[in-house]
């Protein structure tokens, strides 16, 4: 609570008829309540004036940091002479951002007149005993180490690392013009140019307007010469909780940046001015625990002529220690995540890799492209799923009697209400008319998947892509999309979601899990935070399915999703070692364009690893994700956290 500046207290002690009876409580009262409120102007003081006392009290408590103690008056004693008694004043403050007060004691002396009337006697120690001319008080909070995010095996994601915040000193800028300044810096930092000219100017004459806070790196590769001309220039070397790189993860682990007047709102008090806070993501998610409890001191400070502090004056009278944040563990793996993000650094249009692994349900990789802009595609894309959702579709025919080996036709084209669906031009001519199940998934047969329209309903095509994640709840501690089919879909629609078209949604993440529940032979439930405790048992399990995935069933589509390494449309696959890849390509078309442009997807699942690639503007499946896939895969067996054994597959 800040110093009152409004309320006006009458402080002027009145004497009384009978000396005796006025020991001077009643004037230690009054300076109690105005030492209090931060207004002694009305009290009589018998060795200052009234004002001067006032002006001593306010430099006293200018760098208190606006705090109001409760001050009372404890006991009046008498001395050895008889016009004079001491007050014992005691003094509690209410530190900010901490549970514990700070409680002493200080004297008040106080001189009889000649009119009998009891008057207070100034010195900077009725305000803190140690206190002598020329000091005054300083309340400094005193930040907690944010907690690190850790990384599978504990590795640290997310730390504490150097930083340099670039901006104008105005109290260097002597002549030059600040917003002249603030633009000639910002466009060396390629930052809005009027927005920061804005910010310049709207600074106090002596204020440093941070720019931009710059990675050692980045600020390495900046133009010195440019930077140096810049009037006014001044860099802050300072720390900042960061990710290894600018580009590892952003949109998952989140950022930092210090708390603005909204968050002091909102938090109700638990968090201060100049607290750090998280932005989005783990950051986010998680800041209560990252953030720890700050701590304060409270200091006695030398003062300058004109109230400032003097250097290396400060002594402490008052500490409470911060509690530091405690650390996030994630399954992340940041080899994994690198090669991830490596191997999408060249796709214009938004793209991701999602790792999940089959045996434990670790996301160990959520990885999004440049081209997604900042956006979690990994985890919050919805697109279309194409052929990958044969699938579902396959799970579904397996569901009405089916097997790998049953015969299904697969025609050049087939008609649902006068819409006429076709296989892509390079469908094999070999494998058109009757053909197994297992070869209709490993060449990607569209019309042997469309035909089942009429014998596997909207509702029984949903029971069985819940049986693999798709659409069903899940609480990763950030926001996910875990897909969406329509209950009830009308004839076209429903033959288009046959084969991932039509209103089938899916993400990233929903096809890693929909492999990975293949490859483990039960649904998957993936899980990113690794900490014990920081999450809802009950809130993350998933509601069982109506109808769950048996055993045989994944061995089932295993089978049929290895021949789509083995004699299908991911033999590039076939490179890995060992060679027991499963996996399954998919084209989805969108737009009114014609030819319409496609969302290229590939899953597979190699060595207790299930994998989900996507290209939101790409070309087939095998050609732009099969690559993408093999090598992503390949970094996967070479790394150190790559297990030695899991289950096959196929596409």
């Amino acid at each position: 609570m800040p110093l009152s500046t409004g309320l006006s207290v009458l402080l002027v002690a009145t004497g009384c008829a009978a000396l005796g009876m006025d020991d001077g409580r009643e004037t230690a009262e009054a300076v109690a309540a105005g030492l209090a409120a931060g207004q002694v102007e009305e009290v009589r003081f018998s060795n200052v004036t009234s004002t001067a006392a006032q002006e001593e009290l306010d430099r006293v408590t200018e760098h208190a940091g606006g705090l109001s103690p409760a001050v009372e008056v404890s006991a009046v004693e008498a001395t050895e002479a008889e016009d004079r008694r001491e007050a014992s004043l005691s003094w509690t403050w209410d530190l900010p951002g901490v549970d514990q007060d700070w409680e002493y004691s200080s004297t008040l002396p106080l001189v009889r007149g000649e009119d009998g009337e009891w008057a207070p006697e100034w010195a900077p120690g009725v305000v803190e005993p140690s206190l002598e001319e020329g000091e005054g008080l300083r309340v400094l909070p005193v930040a907690a180490d944010r907690g690190d995010i850790l990384g599978a095996g504990g590795e640290v994601l997310v730390t504490e690392r150097p930083i340099r915040r670039v901006g104008i000193d105005k109290a260097e800028l002597g002549d030059a013009d600040p917003a002249a300044a603030a633009r000639r810096l910002a466009e060396v930092l390629e930052i809005d140019p009027d927005a920061y000219a804005t910010a310049v100017e709207q600074g106090g004459p002596e204020a440093f307007v941070e720019a931009v806070p710059l990675r050692e790196e980045d600020f390495r590769d900046l133009d010195a010469a440019q930077v140096q001309a810049v009037p006014g220039l001044l860099v802050v070397e300072d720390e900042l909780p960061l990710a290894p790189s600018r580009g590892f993860a952003p949109d998952l682990l989140g950022s930092v940046s210090e708390a603005t007047a909204e968050d002091l709102e909102k938090s109700g008090g638990e968090i201060e001015a100049g607290s750090v806070v998280g932005r989005g993501g783990l950051q986010a998610a998680f800041d209560d625990r990252l953030r720890g409890e700050p701590g304060v001191v409270v200091q006695k400070v030398g003062l300058q002529e004109d109230g400032s502090v003097r250097p290396s004056s400060a002594t402490p009278l008052q500490e409470v220690e911060p509690q530091d944040g405690e650390p996030v563990e994630v399954t992340l793996d940041r080899e994994l995540q690198s090669a991830a993000q490596e191997l999408l650094a060249d796709i214009e249009s938004p793209s991701a890799i999602v790792a999940v692994r089959p045996s434990t349900g670790e996301l160990v990789t959520a990885a999004n492209g440049p081209g997604s802009e900042g956006y979690s595609t990994a985890l919050l894309g919805q697109y279309a799923p194409g052929s990958t959702f044969k699938v579902v579709t396959a799970l579904g025919m397996l569901r009405k009697g089916d097997t790998p080996g049953t015969v299904v036709q697969c025609p050049p084209s087939i008609t649902v209400e006068g819409v006429q669906f076709n296989n892509v031009e390079s469908y094999p001519a070999e494998f058109v008319g009757s053909i197994t199940l297992t070869d209709a998934l490993a060449h990607s047969c569209n019309t042997s998947f469309l035909g089942q329209h009429d014998r596997i309903s909207q509702p029984e095509l949903v029971g069985a892509a819940a049986a693999l994640g798709v659409g069903t709840e899940l609480d990763l501690g950030v926001p996910v999309f875990t897909g969406s089919l329509p209950e009830e879909e009308e004839p076209v629609q429903h033959a288009a979601a046959m084969f991932g078209q039509g209103r089938t949604l899916v993400s990233p993440l929903t096809m890693a899990n929909l492999t990975a529940s293949v490859a483990a032979g039960e649904l998957v439930t993936p899980r990113l935070v690794a900490t014990e405790g920081l999450l809802d048992d009950g809130a993350t399990a998933r509601p069982a399915a109506e109808n769950p995935l048996t055993a045989q069933e994944a061995e089932q589509l295993r089978t049929m999703m290895r021949a789509v390494v083995a004699s299908g449309h991911l033999g590039i696959l076939q490179e890995l070692q060992p060679d027991t890849a499963i996996g399954k390509t998919g084209t989805a078309e969108f737009g009114a364009e014609d030819p319409p442009r496609t969302h290229s997807w590939v899953i597979a699942e190699h060595e207790d690893l299930a994998v989900a690639v996507f290209v939101e503007d790409g070309d087939l499946g095998s050609i732009t994700g099969g690559p993408i896939m093999r090598d992503f895969l390949q970094e996967a067996a070479a790394a150190p956290t790559a297990p030695s054994a899991s289950p096959g597959g196929q596409e």
